[in-house]
């Protein structure tokens, strides 16, 4: 019993936990603090909304590398001098107020290229330091502390609105704090190899980038985040307009309740992801979410508006620990760099979705469609296109998922609930020129 509780709560795991939960803590505080952001530095939604391309490109562009250098030259060091970088940038939005709004945009710069060697490399060691029979549980007990720090992001900056920049202090200091604790218990990760040249970088990038399963991946975390964050980017400052009228507090409750359901969900998914699959779990979190989107149209009122977002936590949990867990399974020896490929990818999405849809929301309102609804409405439709993506993806051979005696040559055939689960019997490769680095 203790062995078994071992495998989920140890020195390593719980300097991970803390981490994952330091992480994301200030990603999504912005979208609480549209209202204010605009007061403070006297500017309109659009600009406020430049802080999360700020943020999100230089963290898709450079996790895309982040990923694959801590395959070779260790987790431990890519995270160090991620929390070194993070905490920077955090620390420089606090002083933001006084410095003007472009420090805030350069700082939440800074913070996206700080968190790039972060994101993928978390789940990476999490891959390393567990088995397939229960990596799905200790990626639950991953995403409900991740989703916690999501949900109490927005609402420490809901109810601290109007001295927000004191909660970027005090994420500095515990982003120093995870890079002290992560140098120190993770002290015996090593690079794999001896002699590692900057040019291989590319070329494991380019061979998982030649998966047609790795590409199916990408392409859902890509669209995943352009139609969910899509609509949460605008979201706050919907709710603080007519004909809702919300106050800050109150904002932040209602972007909180996702994350709240998904503190408690996070092990459950786990546990229904390892006995059930990792492509129907999507499936019926995808198809939550939508259904989310499906209330948050017709929403009026507060409570609406609750039970949306509380949905919107239960399927977006389902839907996304699964693809996390592919992350690390569909090319076990090249894990970080598929981790960073996935997360890279993903993160693009949340970062064009505010750009490409503010012109939606500003202009393309109608007597029957307030412009809010209308980027609902697209949310909906690329969330759609996501469904056979996810059905392929479950159809995929893991290869961590087969008899350890594998590798001695006694290869057993492992047991599928239904047709559908088993696997295509060889990895299909995109044809040279596709995603070519």
């Amino acid at each position: 019993m203790r062995g078994e509780f071992y495998r989920y709560v140890n020195a390593k795991l719980l300097t991970l936990y803390f981490a994952g939960f330091v992480g994301p803590l200030s990603a999504n505080t912005v979208l609480a603090l549209v209202p204010v952001l605009k007061s403070t530095f006297n500017i309109d939604v659009g600009t406020v909304l430049l802080a999360i391309p700020f943020l999100m490109l230089p963290f898709a562009f450079f996790q895309l590398f982040s990923g694959t250098l801590s395959d070779n030259y260790g987790r431990r060091l890519m995270l160090a001098i991620g929390f070194l970088i993070y905490g920077t940038g955090l620390l420089v939005i606090g002083f933001s107020p006084s410095l003007g709004f472009w420090s805030f945009l350069l700082a939440r710069f800074v913070c996206g290229v700080g968190y790039a060697f972060i994101g993928p490399v978390l789940p990476a060691v999490i891959g390393d330091l567990t088995e397939f029979s229960y990596r799905g549980k200790v990626m639950g007990i991953y995403s409900s502390v991740n989703t916690s720090a999501i949900t109490l992001g927005p609402l420490l900056a809901g109810f601290f609105a109007y001295s927000w920049w004191n909660i970027y202090f005090m994420m500095g200091a515990m982003a120093y704090t995870s890079m002290l604790l992560v140098w120190l218990v993770l002290k015996d990760a090593k690079p794999k190899g001896n002699e590692y040249s900057i040019m291989q970088v590319f070329s494991d990038l380019r061979d998982v980038c030649s998966l047609r399963s790795v590409a199916a991946l990408s392409a859902a975390g890509f669209m995943g985040f352009f139609s969910f964050m899509g609509v949460n980017s605008f979201l706050s400052d919907a709710l603080s307009r007519p004909p809702f009228n919300f106050q800050p507090s109150t904002i932040g409750v209602i972007l909180s309740m996702g994350g709240v359901v998904g503190i408690i969900l996070s092990p459950i998914s786990g546990h229904l992801t390892d006995k059930f699959g990792r492509g129907r779990i999507a499936y019926t979190g995808l198809a939550i979410c939508i259904l989310s989107l499906l209330v948050m149209l017709t929403a009026r009122e507060l409570i609406v508006f609750i039970i949306s977002m509380l949905l919107f936590g239960i399927g977006g949990n389902l839907f996304w620990l699964p693809l996390n867990a592919l992350s690390v399974e569909l090319e076990p020896e090249k894990r970080g760099a598929v981790s960073s490929l996935f997360n890279g990818v993903r993160f693009f999405g949340y970062a064009l979705a505010p750009y490409l849809l503010t012109p939606v929301y500003e202009d393309w309102g109608t007597a029957l469609l307030s412009s809010f609804q209308l980027v609902i409405v697209l949310s909906m439709v690329v969330a759609f296109m996501i469904v056979p993506i996810v059905r392929y993806l479950g159809r995929q051979e893991l290869p961590e998922r087969f008899n350890p005696l594998e590798a001695e040559g006694e290869r057993k055939e492992p047991r599928w609930t239904s047709e559908s689960e088993k696997p295509y019997r060889r990895e299909e490769r995109l044809p040279k020129g596709i995603f070519h680095l």
